[in-house]
């Protein structure tokens, strides 16, 4: 609809435009761990359970994997990408199990992903368990490890990435400087773009390529929202 429109959409990943994620793309370009083999990726939080609340209600779309379980999918699908000289990588395979609360949403998940070159990318999320909200990259030569992977600096300031190369015995943290509050950037980069319709930030069909492994996510599990039986029965 946007682009028979002709309308600017971004989806709002707000990490996807801050310079601690540009900076560690940078990282991976340069192969500072070597080749990209394991990727851990979380977002999780536990919210007081309220049937009527957005996050608990399966009519208002509730569950942790398309609240922020598509945060660690778009993470991985980025590093993927980036591993193999791309803006972002398909999974080839999506496996996952999970928890259906009393209300029939997810509320906590495990998903494994495997993309092309034998890159795994293991995923947690959910709405009723408090875990550590962090990303880790291992390869060939060392880790990467990004504390604060999806709002870092939030209200502006410094950020960091550690990266332990193997064979060192002291990780090696990089400290990412960033004056303006993380929603101000993103407001930035849509105004940069808007010409363009799109940002690379995450592009349109990296949105729709996101979908499709939320998904499988889904899918793989046995959630399906009533909205959907309604689309597929009419």
């Amino acid at each position: 609809a946007a682009i028979e429109h002709d309308v600017f959409l971004m989806e709002a990943f707000m990490y996807r435009c801050h310079p601690q994620t540009h900076r560690l793309i940078e990282l991976l370009r340069s192969r500072v761990i070597g080749d990209v083999r394991l990727i851990h990726a979380t977002f999780s939080f536990h919210a007081d359970f309220d049937p009527q609340s957005r996050i608990y209600n399966k009519g208002l779309g509730g569950g942790g994997i398309l609240d922020v379980g598509c945060y660690p999918v778009s993470m991985a699908r980025l590093i993927a990408g980036v591993a193999m000289g791309k803006p972002f990588a398909e999974p080839i395979d999506v496996k996952a199990v999970g928890h259906l609360g009393e209300t029939g949403v997810d509320e906590w998940s495990v998903a494994v992903l495997k993309f092309p070159g034998g890159i795994v990318a293991q995923l947690s999320t959910g709405v009723a368990v408090q875990q550590e909200n962090v990303v880790r990259i291992d390869g060939s030569e060392g880790s990467i490890l990004i504390p604060l992977p999806w709002a870092p600096a939030r209200d502006g300031g410094t950020s960091r990435i550690i990266v332990t190369r193997t064979g060192e015995t002291t990780p090696r943290e990089i400290l990412i400087d960033s004056p303006q509050q993380i929603y101000a950037i993103e407001a930035d980069v849509v105004a940069a773009h808007l010409a363009q319709r799109k940002a690379p930030a995450m592009t349109p069909d990296d949105s729709l390529g996101n979908m499709r492994a939320l998904d499988g996510w889904r899918k793989d599990i046995g959630l399906v929202y009533d909205q959907e039986r309604s689309n597929l029965n009419g």
